[in-house]
């Protein structure tokens, strides 16, 4: 996903969501993220956020 300089980083949204996850393409519960300057959404479901947070098993 594209950065922008003094950019908001993506607000996640509250409530998981039924959603194709932008890391492993499958259909599952996924965090949602909105990014506020673009309203693009994305969602990473919690095994993969796991893996980028560093936080896996």
């Amino acid at each position: 996903m594209d950065t922008f300089e003094n950019a908001t980083p993506p607000q996640e949204q509250r409530e998981m969501v039924l959603a194709q996850c932008w890391e492993c393409g499958e259909t599952k519960l996924c965090f949602e993220h909105l990014v506020c300057c673009t309203g693009a959404r994305f969602h990473t479901c919690r095994e993969c956020r796991e893996k980028i947070e560093g936080t896996a098993a």
